[in-house]
Parts: structure tokens; sequence; C-alpha cells
């Protein structure tokens, strides 16, 4: 999918980039026409400014850990310009030699990149995002890896407890009756009945 997004962003930023490249030469290049400027000129520096800008469009593929896939395409497409301006200069003229009228004040040529040399400049630029092993990988922590979903199944038979050994508390209470048989004085006769402890004394 990421390759996908920057193939996108290639051919958004190949157009893009050249179209501002070549207004910021525009305008230097009205400035230094009649000499250089012995003084602040605000052309200079709105040209210095979107040049600068140009060079943050490019920027974006060709120094972000991006898919090279397009910064691939934007080299291919400015050598490639590049190439038929050289071999065939008359069909590069014809297809590059437009002026674009009125673009903020200024008339643009866009075959001024391609004479200037920074075209071919930012497509061998970007050409070594190709030979970055790295941004062909997948990113670490975005790589869509096959889980596997373990499922555990815990086996909840019970294991046979032997059985608890009971143990009978019940006391065996031997009853025990003791018989006291009280010692009377001589002659005296014994009561059965009366309290084993003996007949109250006498007062």
């Amino acid at each position: 999918m990421r390759h996908l997004w920057s193939l996108i962003a290639g051919v958004v930023i190949a157009p893009l980039a050249w179209a501002v490249v070549a207004f910021g030469q525009t305008v230097m290049g009205e400035v230094y026409t009649a000499g250089a400027p012995t003084g602040y000129s605000s052309k200079v520096l709105l040209g210095a400014g979107v040049l600068v800008g140009a060079g943050l469009i490019v920027g974006l593929i060709a120094s972000l850990r991006v898919s090279p896939v397009g910064p691939l395409l934007v080299a291919l497409l400015y050598l490639g310009s590049s190439a038929l301006l050289i071999f065939a200069p008359k069909t590069g003229a014809d297809v590059f030699d437009r002026v674009q009228k009125d673009v903020l004040g200024h008339d643009v040529m866009t075959i001024t990149p391609l004479k200037s040399g920074i075209i071919p400049v930012l497509g061998g630029v970007l050409l070594i995002a190709v030979f970055s092993g790295g941004r062909w990988r997948v990113w670490p922590g975005t790589a869509t890896a096959d889980t596997a979903t373990t499922t555990t199944t815990t086996d909840w038979t019970a294991t046979p407890v032997p059985a608890a050994t009971t143990f009978d508390t019940t006391a065996t209470t031997t009853e025990s009756t003791s018989s006291f048989t009280p010692v009377s004085p001589a002659g005296a006769t014994t009561d059965t009945t009366a309290s084993p402890w003996g007949p109250p004394p006498s007062r």
C-alpha cells in the first residue's frame, strides 16, 4: 500500500516541482537581466524563496523514508526529459518550450529548468533512492504479519482424588459408677438410702 501512495506522490510532485523551479528561475532571470542588483530586491527574495520551496517539495520523496517507487518515477521523468532535449533537441523544444502567461505577474518558461540543468540534477538525486535497500523493506511496526491465534484449551477433567479418610471422632465413653460405702461407727445402723456422706452430726 505504501508503494501506491509513493507512486501517487511522485505523479503529483513531478510536475509541481518542475513548475515551481521554472517560476523561481523566471523571477531570478528578470532580476539579473539588466545586471546584478546593487541593493535589496524583493524579486531576489521571492525567487530564492520559491526555489527553496521547490527543494522542500522534492525533499518530501527524496530524503524521507518513503517507498522508492515515487522517487524512481520522478527521476525517470526528469532524466528522460533531459535525454530527450539532448538527443532530440528539436522534439524536446517542441514539447517543453512553452510559456505560461501572467503567473503572478510573470511569464514562466517551462523549458528553463531543463536548459539550466536543475531538472537532470534533481533526477540524479532522486535516482539514489532506488539503491537504498532499507527503503524497499517494510517499515518496522507497519508490517502485516499473519499472527496465528493460539487457543489454549484447558483440560478441566477432574483428576480422581482419593476419598478423604473419615476419622471416627466419637469417643467411647465408659461410664464408671463408683459406689462409696460409708463406714459407720460401731453399733450404728447404716441407712443405705441416706446420703453417701453419712448422717449429719447430732447437736
